[in-house]
Protein backbone atom coordinates (compact mmCIF):
# COMPACT_ATOMS: atom_id res chain seq x y z
CA UNK A 1 0.00 0.00 0.00
CA UNK A 2 0.95 3.74 -0.54
CA UNK A 3 2.40 5.84 2.16
CA UNK A 4 -0.58 8.37 2.06
CA UNK A 5 -3.14 4.94 2.78
CA UNK A 6 -0.81 4.32 6.46
CA UNK A 7 -1.89 7.96 6.93
CA UNK A 8 -5.17 7.25 6.72
CA UNK A 9 -5.54 3.95 8.39
CA UNK A 10 -3.56 6.07 11.66
CA UNK A 11 -6.13 8.36 11.68
CA UNK A 12 -9.32 5.90 11.57
CA UNK A 13 -7.09 3.98 14.27
CA UNK A 14 -7.39 7.17 16.51
CA UNK A 15 -10.99 7.61 15.95
CA UNK A 16 -11.11 4.30 17.74
CA UNK A 17 -11.59 1.93 14.13
CA UNK A 18 -10.30 -1.74 15.40
CA UNK A 19 -10.38 -2.46 11.95
CA UNK A 20 -7.84 -0.14 10.96
CA UNK A 21 -5.61 -1.01 13.51
CA UNK A 22 -5.97 -5.21 11.67
CA UNK A 23 -5.15 -3.46 8.36
CA UNK A 24 -2.73 -1.89 8.84
CA UNK A 25 -0.52 -4.96 10.96
CA UNK A 26 -1.70 -7.16 8.59
CA UNK A 27 0.06 -5.07 6.10
CA UNK A 28 3.36 -5.12 8.07
CA UNK A 29 3.26 -8.53 10.44
CA UNK A 30 5.30 -10.55 8.08
CA UNK A 31 8.15 -8.45 7.65
CA UNK A 32 7.62 -7.02 11.35
CA UNK A 33 8.48 -10.93 12.23
CA UNK A 34 11.14 -11.31 10.24
CA UNK A 35 13.17 -8.33 11.84
CA UNK A 36 12.25 -9.61 15.71
CA UNK A 37 13.05 -13.28 14.53
CA UNK A 38 16.21 -12.06 13.14
CA UNK A 39 17.23 -9.62 15.91
CA UNK A 40 16.32 -12.07 18.64
CA UNK A 41 17.41 -14.99 17.21
CA UNK A 42 14.66 -17.38 18.87
CA UNK A 43 11.71 -19.15 17.20
CA UNK A 44 9.73 -20.01 20.37
CA UNK A 45 9.92 -15.49 21.55
CA UNK A 46 8.83 -14.07 17.87
CA UNK A 47 5.03 -14.45 19.25
CA UNK A 48 5.77 -12.71 22.47
CA UNK A 49 7.47 -10.35 21.19
CA UNK A 50 5.82 -9.37 18.18
CA UNK A 51 2.61 -9.16 20.66
CA UNK A 52 4.47 -7.11 22.33
CA UNK A 53 4.96 -4.45 19.61
CA UNK A 54 1.78 -4.83 18.82
CA UNK A 55 0.34 -3.53 22.28
CA UNK A 56 2.84 -0.77 21.92
CA UNK A 57 1.55 0.17 18.12
CA UNK A 58 -1.89 0.31 19.83
CA UNK A 59 -1.34 2.37 22.75
CA UNK A 60 1.18 4.75 20.34
CA UNK A 61 -1.36 5.07 17.62
CA UNK A 62 -3.88 6.70 20.54
CA UNK A 63 -1.70 10.07 20.46
CA UNK A 64 0.98 9.34 17.94
CA UNK A 65 0.56 9.92 14.12
CA UNK A 66 3.74 9.42 13.20
CA UNK A 67 4.86 10.59 9.31
CA UNK A 68 6.40 7.47 8.07
CA UNK A 69 4.26 5.03 9.94
CA UNK A 70 6.30 1.79 8.30
CA UNK A 71 9.90 3.55 9.87
CA UNK A 72 7.89 4.21 13.06
CA UNK A 73 6.29 0.76 13.22
CA UNK A 74 9.91 -1.06 12.60
CA UNK A 75 11.26 1.09 15.38
CA UNK A 76 8.50 0.02 17.71
CA UNK A 77 9.92 -3.68 17.19
CA UNK A 78 13.34 -2.70 17.48
CA UNK A 79 12.75 -1.47 20.88
CA UNK A 80 10.30 -4.25 22.18
CA UNK A 81 13.53 -6.88 20.82
CA UNK A 82 16.24 -4.57 22.61
CA UNK A 83 13.74 -4.88 26.02
CA UNK A 84 13.70 -8.61 25.65
CA UNK A 85 17.57 -9.02 25.02
CA UNK A 86 18.11 -7.06 28.46
CA UNK A 87 15.73 -8.93 30.59
CA UNK A 88 16.85 -10.73 32.97
CA UNK A 89 13.76 -12.70 33.24
CA UNK A 90 14.47 -13.95 30.03
CA UNK A 91 17.92 -15.06 30.64
CA UNK A 92 16.54 -17.24 34.13
CA UNK A 93 14.03 -19.15 32.38
CA UNK A 94 13.44 -22.38 33.27
CA UNK A 95 13.51 -24.45 29.80
CA UNK A 96 12.03 -27.71 30.60
CA UNK A 97 13.60 -31.34 28.92
CA UNK A 98 11.08 -30.97 26.54
CA UNK A 99 11.58 -27.38 25.04
CA UNK A 100 15.19 -27.58 25.37
CA UNK A 101 15.40 -30.57 22.97
CA UNK A 102 13.49 -28.66 20.46
CA UNK A 103 15.82 -25.95 21.38
CA UNK A 104 18.57 -27.98 20.51
CA UNK A 105 17.95 -30.06 17.52
CA UNK A 106 16.88 -26.47 15.41
CA UNK A 107 19.45 -24.31 16.77
CA UNK A 108 22.38 -26.71 17.77
CA UNK A 109 22.29 -29.28 14.84
CA UNK A 110 24.43 -26.33 12.21
CA UNK A 111 26.89 -26.33 15.24
CA UNK A 112 27.62 -29.86 15.60
CA UNK A 113 27.52 -30.62 11.86
CA UNK A 114 30.57 -28.31 11.92
CA UNK A 115 32.16 -30.07 14.91
CA UNK A 116 31.74 -32.94 13.22
CA UNK A 117 33.24 -32.08 9.59
CA UNK A 118 35.82 -30.40 11.29
CA UNK A 119 37.01 -34.00 13.29
CA UNK A 120 36.63 -35.67 9.89
CA UNK A 121 39.24 -33.11 8.63
CA UNK A 122 41.44 -33.65 11.51
CA UNK A 123 40.93 -37.06 10.86
CA UNK A 124 41.71 -37.24 7.14
CA UNK A 125 45.18 -35.55 8.23
CA UNK A 126 46.18 -38.90 9.68
CA UNK A 127 45.96 -40.44 6.05
CA UNK A 128 48.62 -37.84 4.21
CA UNK A 129 52.04 -38.32 4.15
CA UNK A 130 54.17 -36.99 7.11
CA UNK A 131 55.48 -33.81 5.93
CA UNK A 132 52.44 -32.79 4.41
CA UNK A 133 50.48 -33.65 7.65
CA UNK A 134 53.12 -31.79 9.68
CA UNK A 135 52.55 -28.85 7.66
CA UNK A 136 48.53 -29.67 7.96
CA UNK A 137 48.42 -29.55 11.71
CA UNK A 138 51.11 -26.78 12.01
CA UNK A 139 48.72 -24.38 9.78
CA UNK A 140 45.60 -25.34 10.79
CA UNK A 141 45.77 -26.49 14.24
CA UNK A 142 48.72 -24.38 15.68
CA UNK A 143 48.13 -21.32 14.04
CA UNK A 144 51.25 -20.90 12.86
CA UNK A 145 52.22 -19.02 9.90
CA UNK A 146 53.87 -20.10 6.87
CA UNK A 147 56.67 -18.40 7.76
CA UNK A 148 56.77 -19.52 11.07
CA UNK A 149 56.60 -23.46 10.07
CA UNK A 150 59.48 -22.88 7.47
CA UNK A 151 61.75 -21.70 10.08
CA UNK A 152 60.86 -24.72 12.35
CA UNK A 153 61.42 -26.84 9.42
CA UNK A 154 63.79 -25.12 8.17
CA UNK A 155 63.00 -24.97 4.83
CA UNK A 156 62.19 -22.36 2.27
CA UNK A 157 58.39 -21.00 2.80
CA UNK A 158 57.85 -21.72 -0.90
CA UNK A 159 58.24 -25.72 0.01
CA UNK A 160 55.79 -25.41 3.27
CA UNK A 161 53.56 -23.80 0.40
CA UNK A 162 53.62 -26.55 -2.19
CA UNK A 163 53.74 -29.22 1.04
CA UNK A 164 50.41 -27.60 2.08
CA UNK A 165 48.45 -27.45 -1.20
CA UNK A 166 49.08 -30.85 -1.63
CA UNK A 167 48.00 -31.53 1.66
CA UNK A 168 44.68 -30.31 0.99
CA UNK A 169 44.44 -31.85 -2.44
CA UNK A 170 44.81 -35.04 -0.16
CA UNK A 171 42.64 -34.10 2.41
CA UNK A 172 40.20 -33.78 -0.13
CA UNK A 173 40.61 -36.72 -1.84
CA UNK A 174 40.25 -38.40 1.28
CA UNK A 175 36.96 -37.03 1.82
CA UNK A 176 35.62 -37.11 -1.65
CA UNK A 177 35.23 -33.42 -2.16
CA UNK A 178 35.40 -31.79 -5.50
CA UNK A 179 37.62 -28.92 -6.07
CA UNK A 180 35.33 -27.96 -8.97
CA UNK A 181 34.60 -24.17 -8.23
CA UNK A 182 31.12 -22.91 -10.23
CA UNK A 183 32.32 -19.60 -9.72
CA UNK A 184 34.65 -20.05 -12.50
CA UNK A 185 32.43 -21.25 -14.82
CA UNK A 186 29.85 -19.28 -14.48
CA UNK A 187 30.30 -16.15 -16.68
CA UNK A 188 31.04 -18.94 -19.41
CA UNK A 189 27.97 -20.83 -19.05
CA UNK A 190 25.83 -17.50 -19.08
CA UNK A 191 26.18 -17.60 -22.48
CA UNK A 192 24.47 -20.49 -23.39
CA UNK A 193 21.51 -19.64 -21.49
CA UNK A 194 20.86 -17.26 -23.46
CA UNK A 195 20.58 -19.66 -26.56
CA UNK A 196 18.82 -22.30 -24.17
CA UNK A 197 15.46 -20.41 -23.93
CA UNK A 198 13.72 -19.81 -26.66
CA UNK A 199 12.74 -16.03 -27.83
CA UNK A 200 9.60 -16.17 -26.88
CA UNK A 201 7.53 -18.00 -24.28
CA UNK A 202 6.63 -21.12 -25.16
CA UNK A 203 2.85 -21.91 -25.34
CA UNK A 204 1.65 -22.52 -22.38
CA UNK A 205 -2.05 -24.46 -20.84
CA UNK A 206 -3.49 -24.63 -17.87
CA UNK A 207 -5.91 -27.11 -16.37
CA UNK A 208 -7.77 -28.10 -13.60
CA UNK A 209 -7.39 -31.58 -12.02
CA UNK A 210 -9.42 -33.65 -10.44
CA UNK A 211 -6.40 -35.20 -8.23
CA UNK A 212 -6.67 -33.82 -4.57
CA UNK A 213 -3.87 -31.75 -3.65
CA UNK A 214 -0.79 -32.36 -1.90
CA UNK A 215 1.15 -30.17 0.79
CA UNK A 216 4.94 -29.07 -0.60
CA UNK A 217 7.69 -28.34 1.12
CA UNK A 218 8.89 -24.95 -0.73
CA UNK A 219 12.56 -24.96 0.12
CA UNK A 220 13.40 -22.08 -2.58
CA UNK A 221 14.20 -18.33 -1.31
CA UNK A 222 10.75 -17.22 -2.16
CA UNK A 223 10.61 -16.48 -5.85
CA UNK A 224 14.08 -16.58 -6.75
CA UNK A 225 13.34 -20.27 -7.17
CA UNK A 226 16.87 -21.28 -5.93
CA UNK A 227 17.41 -23.75 -2.43
CA UNK A 228 19.90 -22.08 -0.40
CA UNK A 229 21.62 -25.07 -0.24
CA UNK A 230 25.21 -25.90 -1.29
CA UNK A 231 25.46 -26.86 -5.10
CA UNK A 232 21.64 -26.52 -6.04
CA UNK A 233 21.34 -24.52 -9.36
CA UNK A 234 18.45 -22.49 -11.18
CA UNK A 235 18.84 -20.83 -14.19
CA UNK A 236 15.00 -18.91 -15.08
CA UNK A 237 13.97 -16.21 -17.79
CA UNK A 238 11.54 -13.41 -17.56
CA UNK A 239 9.07 -13.01 -20.97
CA UNK A 240 7.42 -10.04 -21.03
CA UNK A 241 3.71 -9.05 -23.37
CA UNK A 242 4.73 -6.75 -26.42
CA UNK A 243 2.98 -4.06 -26.48
CA UNK A 244 0.64 -5.42 -29.35
CA UNK A 245 0.06 -8.24 -27.08
CA UNK A 246 0.94 -10.88 -30.01
CA UNK A 247 3.60 -12.32 -28.12
CA UNK A 248 5.56 -12.49 -24.81
CA UNK A 249 8.97 -11.87 -25.53
CA UNK A 250 12.27 -12.88 -23.43
CA UNK A 251 14.00 -10.30 -21.96
CA UNK A 252 16.16 -11.60 -19.52
CA UNK A 253 17.58 -14.53 -18.14
CA UNK A 254 19.39 -15.24 -15.05
CA UNK A 255 22.00 -17.95 -13.22
CA UNK A 256 21.88 -18.34 -9.92
CA UNK A 257 24.33 -20.95 -7.94
CA UNK A 258 24.76 -21.56 -4.58
CA UNK A 259 28.59 -21.81 -4.06
CA UNK A 260 29.81 -21.63 -0.42
CA UNK A 261 29.29 -21.17 3.09
CA UNK A 262 28.70 -18.17 4.72
CA UNK A 263 27.77 -16.26 8.07
CA UNK A 264 25.57 -13.14 8.46
CA UNK A 265 24.90 -11.58 11.71
CA UNK A 266 26.56 -14.92 13.52
CA UNK A 267 23.89 -17.02 11.83
CA UNK A 268 25.33 -19.78 9.12
CA UNK A 269 23.75 -19.93 5.86
CA UNK A 270 24.67 -19.97 2.06
CA UNK A 271 26.32 -17.38 -0.44
CA UNK A 272 24.24 -17.74 -3.73
CA UNK A 273 26.05 -16.23 -6.84
CA UNK A 274 23.80 -14.87 -9.47
CA UNK A 275 24.69 -13.49 -13.48
CA UNK A 276 22.13 -11.94 -15.40
CA UNK A 277 21.58 -11.03 -18.75
CA UNK A 278 19.47 -8.71 -20.52
CA UNK A 279 18.14 -10.97 -24.05
CA UNK A 280 17.31 -9.07 -27.20
CA UNK A 281 15.63 -5.54 -28.19
CA UNK A 282 13.39 -3.96 -25.95
CA UNK A 283 11.68 -1.68 -28.21
CA UNK A 284 7.73 -1.62 -27.81
CA UNK A 285 7.73 -3.52 -24.51
CA UNK A 286 6.83 -1.80 -21.32
CA UNK A 287 9.56 0.38 -19.92
CA UNK A 288 9.89 -1.14 -16.57
CA UNK A 289 12.84 -0.12 -14.45
CA UNK A 290 15.24 -2.62 -17.64
CA UNK A 291 16.76 0.40 -18.96
CA UNK A 292 20.70 -0.48 -18.14
CA UNK A 293 21.85 2.52 -17.30
CA UNK A 294 19.72 3.08 -14.30
CA UNK A 295 18.64 -0.48 -13.20
CA UNK A 296 20.16 -2.56 -10.36
CA UNK A 297 22.02 -5.51 -10.74
CA UNK A 298 21.74 -8.08 -7.95
CA UNK A 299 25.14 -10.05 -7.88
CA UNK A 300 24.65 -12.18 -4.57
CA UNK A 301 22.57 -13.02 -2.12
CA UNK A 302 22.16 -15.06 0.74
CA UNK A 303 19.99 -17.59 2.60
CA UNK A 304 18.81 -20.23 5.09
CA UNK A 305 16.86 -23.35 5.31
CA UNK A 306 15.64 -23.86 8.73
CA UNK A 307 13.64 -26.91 9.53
CA UNK A 308 10.12 -24.66 9.05
CA UNK A 309 10.84 -21.70 7.00
CA UNK A 310 13.55 -20.49 4.34
CA UNK A 311 15.18 -16.95 5.39
CA UNK A 312 16.51 -14.56 3.50
CA UNK A 313 19.71 -13.08 5.82
CA UNK A 314 21.64 -10.55 2.51
CA UNK A 315 21.38 -9.16 -0.91
CA UNK A 316 24.29 -7.64 -2.35
CA UNK A 317 23.58 -5.22 -5.43
CA UNK A 318 25.69 -3.06 -7.96
CA UNK A 319 23.80 0.23 -8.27
CA UNK A 320 24.07 1.67 -11.70
CA UNK A 321 26.64 4.24 -10.80
CA UNK A 322 29.06 1.61 -9.93
CA UNK A 323 28.49 1.25 -5.91
CA UNK A 324 27.86 -1.85 -4.65
CA UNK A 325 25.03 -2.23 -1.69
CA UNK A 326 24.64 -4.86 0.67
CA UNK A 327 21.40 -5.26 2.54
CA UNK A 328 20.94 -7.53 5.56
CA UNK A 329 18.05 -9.18 7.62
CA UNK A 330 18.90 -6.15 10.11
CA UNK A 331 18.30 -3.31 7.57
CA UNK A 332 14.95 -1.63 8.47
CA UNK A 333 12.89 -2.67 4.88
CA UNK A 334 14.52 -5.71 4.86
CA UNK A 335 11.62 -7.88 5.33
CA UNK A 336 9.70 -5.61 3.10
CA UNK A 337 10.73 -7.27 0.14
CA UNK A 338 12.82 -10.53 1.70
CA UNK A 339 12.40 -11.81 5.08
CA UNK A 340 11.29 -14.70 5.70
CA UNK A 341 8.29 -17.91 4.19
CA UNK A 342 6.94 -20.98 5.38
CA UNK A 343 8.31 -23.99 3.80
CA UNK A 344 4.86 -25.55 4.40
CA UNK A 345 2.47 -24.79 1.89
CA UNK A 346 -1.12 -26.17 2.14
CA UNK A 347 -4.22 -25.83 0.66
CA UNK A 348 -7.02 -25.95 3.08
CA UNK A 349 -9.90 -24.15 1.07
CA UNK A 350 -8.38 -20.74 1.29
CA UNK A 351 -9.33 -19.34 -1.77
CA UNK A 352 -13.45 -19.61 -3.46
CA UNK A 353 -13.94 -19.13 -7.06
CA UNK A 354 -17.23 -17.27 -7.98
CA UNK A 355 -19.40 -18.58 -11.18
CA UNK A 356 -18.64 -15.52 -12.27
CA UNK A 357 -14.76 -16.25 -12.65
CA UNK A 358 -13.77 -13.78 -9.53
CA UNK A 359 -12.65 -15.26 -6.27
CA UNK A 360 -12.92 -15.01 -2.69
CA UNK A 361 -10.45 -14.85 0.15
CA UNK A 362 -10.73 -15.64 3.50
CA UNK A 363 -10.27 -13.60 6.15
CA UNK A 364 -7.47 -15.57 8.15
CA UNK A 365 -5.86 -16.67 4.97
CA UNK A 366 -2.46 -16.75 5.24
CA UNK A 367 -0.14 -15.18 2.77
CA UNK A 368 1.73 -18.01 1.01
CA UNK A 369 -1.10 -20.69 0.34
CA UNK A 370 -2.16 -23.39 -2.49
CA UNK A 371 -5.11 -23.78 -4.54
CA UNK A 372 -5.79 -27.01 -6.56
CA UNK A 373 -4.20 -29.23 -8.70
CA UNK A 374 -3.48 -28.23 -12.14
CA UNK A 375 -1.84 -30.19 -14.98
CA UNK A 376 0.69 -27.27 -17.08
CA UNK A 377 1.10 -28.16 -20.51
CA UNK A 378 4.01 -25.70 -21.91
CA UNK A 379 5.10 -26.77 -25.43
CA UNK A 380 5.00 -30.96 -25.62
CA UNK A 381 6.16 -31.09 -21.45
CA UNK A 382 3.62 -31.61 -18.97
CA UNK A 383 3.80 -31.21 -15.52
CA UNK A 384 1.15 -31.98 -12.54
CA UNK A 385 1.79 -28.63 -10.24
CA UNK A 386 -0.27 -27.01 -6.82
CA UNK A 387 -1.10 -23.30 -8.18
CA UNK A 388 0.52 -21.59 -4.93
CA UNK A 389 -0.95 -17.72 -4.27
CA UNK A 390 1.64 -15.36 -2.39
CA UNK A 391 -0.92 -12.39 -1.72
CA UNK A 392 -1.18 -9.47 0.68
CA UNK A 393 -3.39 -9.68 3.95
CA UNK A 394 -5.16 -6.69 2.77
CA UNK A 395 -5.73 -7.12 -1.07
CA UNK A 396 -5.27 -3.51 -2.91
CA UNK A 397 -5.30 -1.84 -5.98
CA UNK A 398 -1.27 -1.03 -4.83
CA UNK A 399 -0.44 -4.23 -4.27
CA UNK A 400 1.04 -7.17 -5.87
CA UNK A 401 -0.33 -10.98 -6.62
CA UNK A 402 1.79 -13.91 -7.28
CA UNK A 403 0.76 -16.96 -9.07
CA UNK A 404 3.25 -19.55 -9.08
CA UNK A 405 3.03 -23.77 -10.35
CA UNK A 406 5.13 -25.90 -7.66
CA UNK A 407 6.05 -29.28 -8.68
CA UNK A 408 5.20 -32.30 -5.86
CA UNK A 409 9.20 -31.65 -5.49
CA UNK A 410 8.74 -28.24 -4.32
CA UNK A 411 10.68 -26.54 -7.69
CA UNK A 412 8.80 -23.53 -9.30
CA UNK A 413 8.29 -24.59 -12.95
CA UNK A 414 5.83 -21.56 -13.92
CA UNK A 415 5.79 -18.16 -12.19
CA UNK A 416 3.28 -15.16 -12.69
CA UNK A 417 3.52 -11.53 -11.68
CA UNK A 418 -0.04 -9.50 -11.52
CA UNK A 419 0.09 -5.82 -10.40
CA UNK A 420 -2.69 -4.27 -8.25
CA UNK A 421 -4.31 -2.15 -10.84
CA UNK A 422 -2.34 1.32 -9.29
CA UNK A 423 0.41 -0.61 -8.03
CA UNK A 424 3.45 1.78 -8.78
CA UNK A 425 1.31 4.48 -10.50
CA UNK A 426 0.86 8.32 -8.76
CA UNK A 427 -2.33 9.56 -8.32
CA UNK A 428 -2.11 12.21 -11.41
CA UNK A 429 -0.10 12.60 -14.48
CA UNK A 430 2.96 12.22 -14.40
CA UNK A 431 2.82 8.54 -14.05
CA UNK A 432 5.13 6.64 -12.34
CA UNK A 433 5.35 3.71 -14.35
CA UNK A 434 4.06 2.85 -18.05
CA UNK A 435 2.21 5.51 -20.85
CA UNK A 436 -1.38 5.61 -19.15
CA UNK A 437 -3.31 5.88 -16.01
CA UNK A 438 -3.78 2.38 -14.81
CA UNK A 439 -1.88 -0.82 -15.54
CA UNK A 440 -5.54 -2.19 -17.20
CA UNK A 441 -4.70 0.55 -19.77
CA UNK A 442 -0.57 -0.35 -19.80
CA UNK A 443 -1.89 -3.99 -20.60
CA UNK A 444 -4.71 -4.28 -22.67
CA UNK A 445 -4.06 -8.24 -23.66
CA UNK A 446 -2.82 -9.74 -20.70
CA UNK A 447 -5.06 -11.69 -18.27
CA UNK A 448 -6.71 -10.22 -15.29
CA UNK A 449 -7.65 -11.69 -11.78
CA UNK A 450 -10.62 -10.34 -9.48
CA UNK A 451 -9.74 -11.28 -5.35
CA UNK A 452 -11.99 -9.64 -2.88
CA UNK A 453 -13.31 -7.58 -5.50
CA UNK A 454 -9.85 -5.60 -6.13
CA UNK A 455 -8.12 -6.23 -10.19
CA UNK A 456 -4.83 -7.35 -10.71
CA UNK A 457 -3.42 -7.47 -14.06
CA UNK A 458 -0.82 -10.17 -15.41
CA UNK A 459 2.56 -8.33 -15.91
CA UNK A 460 5.17 -10.82 -16.75
CA UNK A 461 5.81 -14.59 -16.60
CA UNK A 462 9.40 -16.46 -15.63
CA UNK A 463 9.78 -19.84 -16.94
CA UNK A 464 13.11 -22.19 -14.85
CA UNK A 465 15.38 -23.84 -16.96
CA UNK A 466 13.70 -27.51 -16.01
CA UNK A 467 10.26 -26.09 -17.42
CA UNK A 468 12.06 -26.00 -21.09
CA UNK A 469 14.05 -28.93 -20.09
CA UNK A 470 16.90 -27.37 -20.29
CA UNK A 471 18.41 -28.21 -16.48
CA UNK A 472 22.18 -28.65 -16.70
Amino acid sequence: MGFLDDQILVQQIQAGDEQALVALIRRYERSLAALIRDRIGSVQAVEDVLQETLLHVWLGLRDLEPRNVRAWLYQVARNRCSDYLRSTQRRERFVGAEELATMINRFCAPAARQRQAAQDVVEAFDHVPEKERAALRSFYLDGLSIAEIAARHRCPSGTIKRRLSHGRDLVRSELGVTTKRRSITMTAEIKTVKASFPDFRPEISIEKSAKPPFAIDLRELSWWFIVPEIGDQVRWADYEPTRDGSAWKLTEVKDMAATRRAIIHGRPCVEIEMEDQRCGDREGLLPFNHDPETRDRHTRVWGRLEETEVHWLAVESMKSDGTRELLTCLDEDFGWDFGMTPRLVEDRGYLTEQSDGTFVKKPDAPQLFSNGLYTVRIDDRTFECMRVFDIDADTSDRAVLIMAYVTRAGRTLLFRRYNGNLWGKREKPPHLQGVEMTWEDDLPHTDRLVIDGVKYVHHYDVLTDETCGIRA
